[in-house]
């Protein structure tokens, strides 16, 4: 990923899974690329599902290592998949094409973003303020495990019981302006389909 900034292809900013910063770059840019690099030796049991869970903020390409097959990253949401072995000129060249192609052909992601009353304090800490902006900007409902895939770290999503507390401290901030997170919970899975009033 380093070696493409001197093609300019790139932004600068590289940013860790789970990171909130990438999140909320993601949510306000209705036409963002991520670009998700899968390093060689890394754990791919989940990938497929970090794909569609992502692709839900942005589109998606996924660069991969050699041996991961691409059907059902694609399957998942990717916009594409390229080999990350591939010789960094055409790299950047695909990319760039990538990025072309996408602001042409694929309409601005339909954000039904819903603005909080201006009374309501937006939550101080970062995964907070993320969880909240995940629930407001979504067209589509959140199940449990997405979530805590989304908010966990590469190596591990987060717990249920952390996902459970965070909304119960979110719902806690809303009641009070007559606002609450909705849910679902069906065959032992929770689904969230935003901030209703």
């Amino acid at each position: 990923m380093r070696t493409l900034r001197s093609h300019q292809v790139l932004p600068a900013l590289l940013h860790p899974w789970g990171s909130g910063a990438a999140y909320r770059s993601l949510l306000r840019e209705p036409d963002a690329l991520s670009l998700l690099d899968v390093p060689e030796g890394a754990v791919t049991d989940d990938l497929a599902q970090r794909v569609h869970v992502l692709s839900a903020l942005s589109s998606v390409v996924v660069l991969t290592p050699g041996h991961i097959d691409s059907v059902d990253l694609l399957r998942a949401g990717a916009a594409n998949v390229l080999p990350r072995d591939m010789p960094p000129p055409e790299l950047a060249g695909r990319l760039t094409a990538e990025r072309r192609w996408l602001g042409t052909s694929t309409p601005s992601r339909d954000r039904r973003v819903r603005a909080l009353p201006q009374q309501v304090l937006r939550p101080r800490q970062l995964s907070q303020g993320i969880l909240l902006d995940v629930l407001l900007a979504s067209a589509r409902p959140w199940c449990c495990h997405d979530l805590c895939l989304l908010l966990g770290t590469a190596r591990a999503p987060m717990s249920r019981r952390a996902l459970q507390a965070r909304m119960l401290r979110l719902g806690e901030r809303l009641t009070p302006y007559g606002l609450s997170v909705t849910s679902t919970v069906q065959w032992g899975r929770t689904t969230y389909t935003g901030i209703s009033g």
